[in-house]
């Protein structure tokens, strides 16, 4: 999808948001006292930052990006992005723990490493609001996740792949990013679906190491191949995943014969659908991810839900616990209607 296009339809659904909700405060407005008029708050000061590793992979300036950037214009507040430009944990770490003394109004952590916990938990403890998006750290002390439901994200790829391995019997492998969080789930959903679905498919408990890297899949998948005749299927829970195993079927001329399921649903992604390799590419709601999480921290200072009255007092947030942001599930059937041409 386009980014201009991506930008109008958000932009219209926020507005639609808005007017519904000044429907809602102007009958309140009346009700209490007529006449009474509305402060516009002035929050140009206030600073909200996503962190996360790899911080400019196309993937995200082509979705999270937009999310971000478009709320921020609508709330008139500055979204900072901070992070590596690789795939390195403890620098990650480094560039959260040194935004904790700038005291932003709330930050989003990419949540792929349970360990992130102890910097989410910092944060936390000095003042800072904290969520995290797209993957999550349920082990901290973070207010709220939004993204996708992992567990789902598995559960669709089983139900897509399913059909293809009727009757027959074989192995199912997977790769992602072993002990993150969203790559656990993925692989509990799949597991447990295609057992269901195809009683007859082995799926290997291990989840091989995607590393974030297109080549590393191709190389692992491909190895695989070679070793093991009886894979029928390749699940893939990372971004990379996608064009990876496409590269390793085709380069094991196993077209037709091996099938790869995987995340998100980009343009490297659907021509892999394309072209026979790929059959289901689950695309995640990226541009919710931002856009919501800055919409959720900003409320969480602003907002003035109070469901007892003593809410702050007794630990209950004005904000939701989990925010799921749904799929976009491409397939050979209906993969016309996502040409990124």
């Amino acid at each position: 999808m386009k980014r201009q296009k991506v930008m109008k339809w958000l932009a219209l659904a926020m507005a639609g948001a808005m007017t519904l909700g000044g429907c809602g405060e102007a009958k309140a407005k009346n009700s209490s006292s007529e006449g009474a008029e509305t402060k516009t708050e002035d929050v140009s000061d206030e600073v909200y930052v996503w962190a996360c590793q790899h911080n400019s992979l196309p993937l995200f300036v082509n979705n999270d990006y937009i999310g971000m950037d478009l709320i921020a214009e609508q709330l008139g507040v500055t979204v900072k992005k901070i992070g590596p430009q690789e795939i390195d944990l403890p620098a990650f770490v480094a560039a959260i723990e040194q935004e904790i003394p700038q005291k932003p109004d709330g930050m989003m952590v990419v949540g792929w490493d349970a360990s992130l916990a102890t910097a989410i938990d910092k944060a936390m403890e000095a003042g800072i609001p904290t969520i995290t998006v797209d993957a999550d750290v349920p082990d901290s002390q973070r207010l709220c996740f939004v993204g996708s439901n992992w567990y789902d994200q598995g559960v669709e790829q089983a139900k897509a792949i399913a059909p293809y391995l009727e009757g027959k019997k074989g192995k199912a492998v997977m790769i992602g990013l072993p002990g993150a969080n969203n790559t656990v789930e993925a692989a509990n959903g799949y597991t447990e679906t295609l057992a269901k679905l195809a009683p007859d498919i082995e799926v290997v408990t291990q989840v091989y190491d995607a590393q974030s890297n297109a080549q590393v899949v191709a190389e692992t998948v491909g190895n695989l191949l070679k070793s093991d005749s009886s894979i029928l299927a390749v699940a893939g829970f990372e971004s990379a995943c996608g064009p990876g195993i496409s590269q390793a079927i085709k380069e094991a001329d196993m077209v037709g014969k091996v099938y790869g399921t995987c995340v998100d649903a980009e343009a490297e992604h659907i021509q892999c659908i394309k072209d026979g390799t790929i059959v289901a590419a689950c695309g995640q709601k990226r541009h919710f991810f931002t856009y919501y999480g800055v919409r959720m921290l900003y409320d969480y200072k602003h907002n003035n839900i109070d469901f007892t009255g003593h809410d702050a007092e007794i630990g209950i947030s004005p904000i939701p616990t989990e925010v799921s942001t749904g799929f976009i599930v491409v397939t050979p059937d209906n993969v016309k209607y996502f040409d990124q041409e």
